[in-house]
Order: structure tokens, then C-alpha cells, then sequence
């Protein structure tokens, strides 16, 4: 019985020091990790909107009110607004699609791009080729803007329609004027 209790109060201090440790490098690498994020959203806002040279957050109700829409940002070049990158997350087969949607002030979709997805390789992936992505550039923002899905990749596809028309009708809805 006592050997018991010391291997249990052994495992107890064991598994507290870990958990320490890795509390610890969790906070001290969290800053560095959304920095990175961050970088990686600025790129892809700078893909959709070339001419853009900075962007702003916008904030509305929608958007912090919305299960799909994350976030959305106005580009600009000289202080004249060229456009919006709007990052939406639906949910794939395989969980949340993160995509960012290029949206240009003269109506159209600039393009997509996939930000994060975790789809199945091989079939759900198809939605990060390129082919696939270009499909979405010149579309209107009038909510016709959907491709056809891939076959064998149905849900994932579909996801990032519904993402896209999410992105399009904040813009119809809410940013356009």
C-alpha cells in the first residue's frame, strides 16, 4: 500500500512539472505564433489585392455576429478603397475551411484563397489548387458567385461556396456603399 501511494505521489509531481513546462512554452511561444498567423493573412490579403498597399480591419455587427465570417478587411491604395479581403471558416468534411476572400470595389471577386483546411488529402485538397481557386476569379458579388463542386470532393467544395457567398453577401449586404 505505501509503494502505492508513492508511485502515485511520484506520476502526481512528474505530470505537474510537465504540465508546467508546457504552460510555460505555450505563452512564451503564443506571441510568435499569432505574429506568424498574421504575416501569413497579410500575404494572402496582398495576393487578392495587388494594388492595395495597406489594409484596414473593419469592424461590424454582422461580422462579429456571423457563425462563418471571421473577419474582413478594407484594402487601400493612396487612401482610395480598392477593395475588401474578408476571411470566412466554414465547415468542410473534414472541419473548418479557413479562406480568405478577395472582393474588388468595382464589384467582382479578385479570388480565394485556402488559409487553412484540413480536408482529405487527395480528394477534400483539390480545393487548394489553383485550377480550382481561379474558377472564382471575375465572379459577381450579386450572390451568383459558385463554382461547380469537384467530384468525390463534394463537401469540402461546397464548403468553400458557402464560404465565398457568405464573404459576397457582407459585401452586398453591408460594405458596398
Amino acid at each position: 500500500m505505501r509503494d502505492m501511494v508513492k508511485m502515485g505521489l511520484i506520476l502526481l509531481l512528474i505530470t505537474s512539472i510537465a504540465g508546467l513546462v508546457l504552460g510555460v512554452t505555450n505563452s512564451l511561444t503564443e506571441g510568435i505564433i499569432l505574429e506568424r498567423a498574421m504575416a501569413g493573412d497579410i500575404a494572402s490579403m496582398q495576393v487578392l489585392l495587388p494594388n492595395a498597399d495597406s489594409f484596414e480591419p473593419v469592424d461590424h455587427e454582422e461580422i462579429n455576429s456571423s457563425t462563418i465570417i471571421r473577419e474582413a478587411y478594407a484594402g487601400f491604395s493612396n487612401g482610395e478603397l480598392v477593395g475588401y479581403n474578408i476571411k470566412v471558416s466554414p465547415n468542410g468534411y473534414g472541419g473548418a475551411v479557413e479562406i480568405m476572400v478577395g472582393i474588388a470595389a468595382t464589384h467582382e471577386l479578385t479570388g480565394i484563397e485556402i488559409l487553412e483546411q484540413t480536408e482529405t488529402p487527395g480528394l477534400g485538397t483539390k480545393i487548394t489548387e489553383e485550377a480550382y481557386k481561379n474558377q472564382f476569379i471575375g465572379l459577381p458579388t450579386d450572390g451568383s458567385a459558385t463554382v461547380d463542386t469537384i467530384a468525390g470532393a463534394t463537401v469540402s467544395s461546397e464548403a468553400v461556396n458557402i464560404g465565398v457567398r457568405a464573404a459576397t453577401t457582407l459585401y452586398e449586404d453591408f460594405l458596398k456603399n
